[in-house]
């Protein structure tokens, strides 16, 4: 019952869509070209898919299986632009492009210049996927095939095994970038997700901009079902399970220059060369006081959008997560779940809360048209992410602590406040942080829910690039960038600090009551 409602809830923004859109009638009056658009996102997120898969699953055995020089750093700079807005390597491309001197339909642009800018959120996906699924093999497994032909048989029974994994997360991952408008808008290529943008912010039409989010949510739905079907319970196993004798990174001496070797080409292609292409113009002429304004004056409305979202996700996902428990089967159920609600395009959420507001009376603008409405919104999209770490970090727990807390007696109360609560608190403040960083990273829901005047930075970047210097754009980007990266690596030092204080606190205080 609990999985249920907390899943409904979740869908709810995109459900209420369903409602203006069955008034109208006419679901296939689209417009001209809406399906020659969804044929091109097809393409290039396939395309996208593709590079994810080469590039991340190499990275990701070698860091799951090996340990080797800056190994956690590399992986840290390799989730950066899982919480970066894809359009700022759209324009990084670009800028590259004409830094370059090549011309209007080089590799650098069109759907190949997007190819690349989604492939930039693929490859971290697939790696770090691919980390997880390592992590869960076997020790002794790994160790029998180490002994019986070495380092090459283990990297081929291990590539067998989270093969299946990888790849469907590389769909997953695919998928998810159909929804996304920002390189499309900048690189030159005309996708679904303009399509959608265009219909309500340019022509002002919400029942075509409804019909055209609906054919895209069940394009994506086709998509996706069959693949949760076939693969839910391997999924469940391999990214939420934690196995008793996990494998352990080992020392091998080819690791030791082919990881590095190995994490530095796919950083050199999805990190570095989008941010040389933004040092350009601002080297040329970095513009520190105008952007530093523009970053002042949204700090307050990104930092509040940002921590609502991470509020609302992080409840919400840690009650799925102790939900599902330990229970497999739940798990799975919960797994599918959340990949339906992560993969469903963000505009349908947006456009069904437009729809929600518009026939509300003005006494509910607090709730339905405020800066609140942004965060929820954002915030329900993303319980997937805070639901899995509620759900790892809950398999962490020692099912002895339970077990002799009710045997003894202890009250439910009690036992949350002294051990469950401590135990998960510093895994909830990073599903907080996390989710705030993607919900910052969320241009298309902020840019149709914001209440005049109440832009975020992204926004801000995604509203003035067409207009303002480029070296101006340059700077808020790189701004940007910095701004992430520094408090993605803050919220890793805390966790790491903080965590294993209060993980050892849990310990004692079940020690103590059990």
């Amino acid at each position: 019952i609990g999985l249920a409602l907390g899943l409904l809830v979740a869908l709810a923004p995109p459900a209420t869509l369903l409602l203006p859109a069955a008034a109208q009638g006419q679901f296939l009056d689209l417009g001209g070209g809406f399906f020659i658009a969804v044929g091109r996102s097809i393409g290039v997120g396939a395309a996208a898919c593709i590079l994810g898969l080469a590039a991340g699953l190499p990275v990701g055995l070698l860091a799951g299986l090996y340990a080797f020089p800056l190994r956690r750093t590399f992986l840290a700079v390799l989730a950066l632009p899982l919480v970066i807005p894809s359009f700022l390597w759209a324009i990084g491309l670009s800028s590259l492009r004409i830094g370059m001197g090549l011309d209007a339909d080089s590799l650098l642009s069109g759907a190949s210049g997007g190819i690349l800018a989604f492939g930039a959120f693929t490859t971290p996906l697939v790696a770090l996927a691919t980390v997880l699924a390592v992590s869960g093999l076997p020790h002794t497994q790994v160790d029998a095939a180490r002994v019986a032909g070495g380092e090459f048989v283990v990297l081929r029974y291990a590539a067998r095994a989270v093969l299946p994994v990888a790849t469907v997360v590389a769909l997953l991952g695919g998928v998810v970038t159909l929804s996304d408008p920002g390189p499309g808008q900048i690189l030159g290529f005309r996708g679904v997700a303009s399509e959608i943008l265009v219909s309500f912010a340019a022509l002002y039409d919400f029942d075509l901009a409804a019909r055209q989010g609906l054919i895209l949510g069940a394009v994506v739905l086709l998509g996706t079902v069959p693949v949760l079907a076939y693969s839910t319970r391997s999924l469940a196993h391999s990214l939420l399970a934690r196995s008793p004798d996990p494998v352990r990174p080992a020392r091998w001496k080819a690791a030791t220059w082919a990881g590095p070797l190995l994490c530095m080409s796919v950083i050199g292609g999805t990190l570095v060369a989008p941010v040389l292409g933004l040092s350009l113009p601002a080297l040329e002429r970095l513009q520190l006081a105008p952007a530093l304004e523009i970053v002042g004056r949204t700090a307050a409305n990104t930092l509040a959008y940002g921590l609502l979202a991470g509020i609302v996700a992080g409840s919400l996902g840690f009650g799925l997560g102790l939900c599902a428990g330990r229970e497999r089967s739940l798990r799975s159920i919960l797994l599918a779940g959340l990949i339906i609600v992560f993969v469903l395009p963000p505009s349908l959420g947006a456009l069904g809360t437009i729809y929600v507001a518009s026939s509300a009376p003005p006494w509910l603008d607090f709730i339905l048209r405020s800066r609140l409405t942004v965060g929820v919104v954002l915030g329900l999209r993303l319980v997937p992410i805070s639901a899995i770490l509620a759900v790892r970090m809950i398999g962490q727990m020692p099912p002895s602590w339970a077990l002799a807390a009710s045997i003894h007696g202890v009250p439910m109360r009690l036992y949350a406040a002294r051990v469950l609560v401590p135990f998960l608190a510093s895994s909830f403040g990073l599903a907080v942080a996390v989710v705030a960083l993607l919900a910052t990273a969320d241009v298309g829901t902020v840019l149709l829910l914001q209440p005049p005047g109440e832009g975020s930075l992204p926004v801000s970047i995604f509203t003035v690039m067409a207009n303002a210097p480029e070296s101006l754009v340059a700077s808020l980007c790189l701004a940007y960038i910095a701004v992430a990266a520094a408090t993605l690596g803050l919220g890793g030092l805390a966790v790491r600090v903080f965590g294993a204080s209060r993980s050892s606190r849990s310990r004692r205080q079940a020690a103590i009551l059990c």
